[in-house]
């Protein structure tokens, strides 16, 4: 559980049990708080550099550790598909952690360890009109598409109607133009069969002259015989 509640669109990150000491931690908190995140992460680079200072000090392992919390919650706002420029530090703060001591001896304590919690929320800038927006494109985008497919619908189904509700003079052109075809197939049909029976007779008297001649040729040689049998009767 955080201490503090952020809406919108955020991202979260903590820490438990830092060995940092929370009166270390929380000027660098405030110093950070409602900072832009590219911002702070040079800032606080710059301090652990120290090349800069927060109030004449540089508070280097608690910067290290802020900063490395800052990191992790910028993965968060990532994976989150924030957008990484318009999101600054919302809330950032430094609670007592759990209270440890150091062992000495067996039957002796030592020194209190310093430790602290640390938690850290992200959020984006106009994030919700952003969503908001998103999500009224996609409703529009829905919409468009829904009536794209009942415009279409209606148009096929007038299309239809006009095919079923023929007109009558519609009617009575496609009657003839069907008697049309079959006379036109009819006289085909009968010219085929005229050149057929054509062909069938011309074969016919091709043939039937073929016999005769053969005929007048047997007769003929049917007389030479004949007459050179009669000739060798004379003769003898």
């Amino acid at each position: 559980m955080y201490s503090k509640e952020v809406g919108g669109n955020i991202a979260k990150a903590c820490t438990h049990n830092a060995r940092v000491s929370v009166k270390n931690a929380k000027p660098v908190c405030r110093a950070v708080r409602g900072i832009y995140l590219e911002r702070a992460k040079k800032f606080l680079e710059d301090v652990v550099k120290q090349r800069r200072n927060i109030g004449g000090k540089y508070y280097t392992k608690s910067t290290t550790e802020i900063l490395n919390l800052i990191k992790s919650a910028e993965k968060n706002a990532e994976f989150k598909n924030l957008d990484l420029k318009n999101v600054y530090i919302a809330h950032i703060s430094a609670l007592d952690g759990t209270r440890m001591l150091r062992r000495r001896h067996k039957n002796s304590l030592g020194m209190k360890l310093k430790t602290a919690n640390l938690e850290i929320i992200l959020k984006e800038k106009g994030g919700l009109e952003r969503v908001e927006k998103t999500e009224k494109t996609k409703k529009d985008k829905i919409k468009e598409q829904v009536k794209k497919a009942e415009s279409e619908k209606s148009k096929t189904k007038e299309e239809e109607k006009v095919k079923k509700e023929v007109k009558p003079e519609q009617k009575a052109q496609e009657k003839k133009e069907a008697e049309q075809e079959l006379k036109k197939q009819e006289k085909e049909e009968e010219e085929t069969e005229q050149k057929e029976k054509q062909e069938k007779t011309e074969t016919k008297k091709g043939k039937e002259g073929q016999k005769q001649e053969t005929k007048k040729e047997t007769e003929k040689t049917e007389e030479k015989k004949e007459k050179a049998k009669k000739e060798a009767e004379i003769k003898e």
